[in-house]
């Protein structure tokens, strides 16, 4: 799993097996793409070649670039669960954020998660989307079929009380989504210990 981290957040690339086309997992902050760019560079890799974009969750820390994704042609998928999202970020983002380029939603590829495997496998990228919606309503994973998952800003395990039902079921759903090697957005990556 390739990976950047900037202003504390960790972004995420997923190569695809039959070219040297990118997906975006986590879009950055507002008003960053040169810092995206640079940090791109670093891992080898070039913002030229994201091709596809996904976010975990849409809150300024992870989709803070998508409106400048979309104008660069950037292919990016909102989720069942996602786009009652968009509005309540980007009312944030502007009170703060005179520069941010704004989401045009109509350009927005909406896809479902049980669509998620077949679309990406279409790309060259074997993995899954499932909703994990205790950090927010909005909130997905993904799972690629390597067992590598990025989960967002789901709490990692022991953080939470064992009787906490949703936040017991949202681990249960990556585990039984092959998620093993887990890759949160602002904690360094850990192993899945089998929660069913």
């Amino acid at each position: 799993m390739l990976h950047v981290r900037y202003h504390h957040t960790n972004c995420f690339f997923v190569r695809s097996n039959t070219s040297d086309r990118l997906l975006a997992i986590d879009a950055g902050w507002p008003a960053t793409l040169y810092e995206y760019a640079r940090k791109m560079k670093e891992i080898g890799c070039r913002l030229e070649n994201v091709e596809w974009a996904m976010v975990t969750h849409f809150h300024m820390d992870h989709a803070g670039l998508i409106g400048e994704f979309l104008e660069r042609g950037i292919d990016c998928f909102v989720f069942e669960n996602q786009i009652d999202a968009v509005d309540p970020m980007e009312r944030t983002i502007h009170k703060n954020y005179g520069d941010y380029r704004t989401i045009a939603q109509e350009r927005l590829r909406r896809v479902t998660t049980r669509e998620s495997t077949e679309l990406l496998a279409s790309f060259g990228i074997h993995g899954r989307v499932i909703v994990t919606d205790y950090h927010s309503p909005d909130s997905v994973s993904f799972i690629a079929a390597t067992g590598e998952a990025v989960v967002g800003d789901l709490p990692p395990q022991g953080q939470m009380m064992s009787d906490d039902g949703p936040f017991q079921e949202n681990w249960r759903r990556v585990w039984q989504a092959g998620g093993r090697s887990i890759y949160p957005a602002h904690a360094e990556p850990f192993e899945l210990v089998d929660p069913t």
